[in-house]
């Protein structure tokens, strides 16, 4: 049913619900008349022998016979009222939805769904546009639009699509994102993986509320320093790229959780790393690493760090002082996995409503880690 056929049968609705108040009150008028009466003809009988006179009679029931003709006047003029309309009031008016978002019927919707439907052999952009509909339509917090190797999108693709908290574009061929992306104030993670992008999008700068970014396995060589821009910011997953330094931006980022810097080419890690008081994962595998400098050990929240496959011959003393990294530091499988799937309690309820992360630990148990490590160590005999 469409939202204007729902408007109009509501208004039939309260319509009828109207006229049927009305003969309720001509119903309840009748009972009060009946009610009346009948007081009345038993107070006649049970006082005539008190009362005397006509007189006193007429005197003492003057009012009662007022209220009985008020009651009858009523009785004829209500049904008059009724069918004139009088005293009704106006049927409510559906108000509409906050959200301010497109009605469409469920015939419309499932059309679009079936248009979104990826391996009917449509075009990419028939697809796009039909999941955004669709998306539009039902105001879901997630769109997704991975896998169809589009190289480019409208710059109006995203409008009307501020409710979305999660993107997915990641295996496409993309190098550049579209204008409206900046207008999805709603967006906390959006994931860009599998493309072509050669520095990191800067239409993601001016998202106030983005949180998380996975832009793995694309030719990125340069982090803009606009980045520092999202004060919300708090995982950015870059590994499987083309960068040969490590991003300055980071190191002025405090506020950043868990940064995964993996296999590239990064062949320094500056001193200034220290400034990342807030980091609790991080990422170096797989790099050209020759040195891990001592001011790693200002990262008092360090929890899981991952330097192997590189070309260190030694590591600082300072490591061994930080006092929340349990997990080994070297040689250990699966461990990207834990920065890629690591929860935050707040993701509940601003992502999906519900408490679903409520006392979420970012640290394994300690006996956990002390089989991790003992593991390792055997494997190392």
């Amino acid at each position: 049913m469409r939202f204007k056929d729902k408007i109009e049968s509501q208004a039939e609705l309260e319509r009828v619900v109207i006229k049927q108040n009305d003969w309720l009150l001509i119903a309840l008028l009748v009972f009060c008349l009946k009610v009346l009466m009948s007081i009345r003809d038993s107070m006649s009988l049970k006082y005539s022998v008190k009362i005397k006179s006509q007189s006193d009679w007429k005197q003492y029931f003057s009012k009662a016979d007022i209220f009985i003709n008020v009651i009858k006047y009523l009785f004829i003029i209500a049904p008059l009222m009724a069918s004139f309309g009088c005293g009704q009031s106006e049927p409510q008016k559906a108000e509409p939805e906050t959200n301010n978002a497109p009605q469409y019927s469920e015939a419309e919707i499932q059309r679009y769904v079936d248009q979104c439907d990826k391996h009917d052999g449509k075009s990419p952009m028939d697809i796009v546009r039909a999941c955004v509909r669709l998306n539009k339509a039902t105001h879901y917090h997630t769109l997704d639009l991975k896998g169809l190797n589009i190289d480019t999108l409208p710059d109006d693709i995203f409008d009307g699509l501020e409710h979305v908290k999660i993107l997915y574009l990641s295996e496409n061929a993309l190098s550049s994102l579209p204008k409206s992306i900046s207008e999805m104030k709603s967006l906390k993670r959006v994931h860009l993986g599998w493309n072509q992008f050669e520095e990191f999008p800067v239409e993601l700068f001016n998202i106030g509320g983005l949180k998380d970014v996975y832009i793995s396995k694309n030719k990125i060589i340069r982090v803009g320093e606009g980045l520092k821009n999202i004060k919300s910011l708090r995982r950015v997953i870059i590994s499987h790229n083309d960068l040969k330094e490590f991003p300055h931006v980071f190191t002025e980022m405090s506020w950043l959780k868990i940064l995964d810097l993996g296999t590239n080419s990064i062949d320094i890690i500056p001193k200034s790393i220290s400034n990342m008081s807030g980091i609790i994962g991080l990422s170096l595998s797989d790099n050209d690493l020759k040195e891990i400098p001592v001011e790693i050990g200002d990262l008092k929240n360090l929890t899981m760090l991952d330097v192997s496959s590189n070309k260190l011959h030694s590591l600082p003393v300072e490591l061994a002082l930080l006092p929340k990294l349990i997990e080994p530091v070297r040689n250990h499988s699966g461990f990207v996995n834990n920065l890629l799937g690591l929860g935050f309690e707040e993701d509940g309820e601003e992502i999906y409503g519900v408490s679903l992360l409520k006392g979420y630990k970012t640290t394994p148990p300690a006996s956990q880690a002390n089989r991790t490590m003992w593991l390792h160590s055997s494997q190392t005999r």
